[in-house]
């Protein structure tokens, strides 16, 4: 009885979530390393990478980083989760990819000189570094 109460997309959305991910409530519910703050270039290129993203490559982010493909539904779901982002430091940021370390939900984020790299590198990283344990360490 009670499904008939709820359409089609409320009934998807209370099984499954929000297919696409809510990068206004991510930025809420993300917290920086020492050293790293929202307004350095960076960390711009991160969330330029995002927005840019499909909601597809945003799924497969989340993935990435945290082993699971959607967001909590509600403030109370999050709980104390919150996303870490790192500073991956190195003398040759460009050349590397980011890190994600899943069971933290964090990200070591490398000083990208531009948009067009980061999204690069972690459009690679989301299509091809995906494997959860995949060094078996």
């Amino acid at each position: 009885r009670l499904l008939a109460l709820l359409t089609g997309k409320e009934l998807e959305r209370l099984a499954c979530g929000v297919a696409d991910i809510d990068l206004a409530a991510l930025r809420r519910h993300t917290r920086y390393g020492v050293g790293v703050s929202p307004s350095q270039s960076h960390v711009k290129h991160f969330w330029s990478a995002l927005e840019a993203f499909s909601p597809e490559q945003r799924r497969a982010f989340l993935k990435f980083i945290w082993g699971r493909n959607r967001l909590p539904l509600t403030e109370a779901e999050w709980g104390d989760a919150t996303m870490r982002v790192h500073a991956l430091e190195t003398l040759t940021p460009d050349q590397h990819l980011p890190v994600a370390h899943t069971c933290f939900f964090s990200i070591e984020w490398p000083k990208y000189t531009s948009l067009h790299i980061a999204k690069a590198k972690l459009s690679y990283a989301i299509t091809h570094c995906a494997g959860i344990d995949a060094d078996n360490t």
